[in-house]
């Protein structure tokens, strides 16, 4: 198996076996916290080869610092065989209980194929009355 593409990103779609993908990012922040991003995908590419001959389960989580799932895990079975295969999940509403490093992982067949960490932070407030 060959993973060609696994990222966080604003946006991203296939249309005719071609994945665009729009805003790959690595940091988020917020004013405070428990805080939640509204809208992002996880854009995965990959490609089973002739020698994968049985199906492949793959899960996607993303973990907070302290090393619990922030979402349920997705999973899908990729079959075996010479085969592309896309897979987007959009998340909608990205709980962030904290700040901190956060990772967003893949697993195939219960094994870590992939990490991503995710960079989450606090904005700086800007101290003072601003004259408002």
């Amino acid at each position: 198996m060959i993973l060609e593409i696994f990222t966080l990103c604003d946006a991203a779609t296939v249309h005719a076996g071609k994945m665009n993908i729009l805003g790959s990012f690595d940091t988020l922040s917020a004013e405070s916290f428990p805080a939640q991003h509204t809208d992002c995908v996880v854009a995965c590419k990959m490609r089973t080869t002739p020698e994968d001959h049985e199906p492949v389960d793959i899960e996607m989580h993303i973990i907070d610092p302290d090393g619990k799932d922030v979402i349920p895990p997705v999973s899908n079975r990729l079959e075996g065989g010479s085969r592309l295969h896309n897979h987007l999940w959009h998340i909608r509403g990205l709980p962030l209980p904290m700040p901190g490093t956060f990772y967003v992982d893949l697993l195939a067949n219960g094994v870590l194929l992939a990490r991503n960490p995710l960079f989450v932070r606090q904005n700086e407030r800007r101290g003072g009355n601003q004259g408002n």
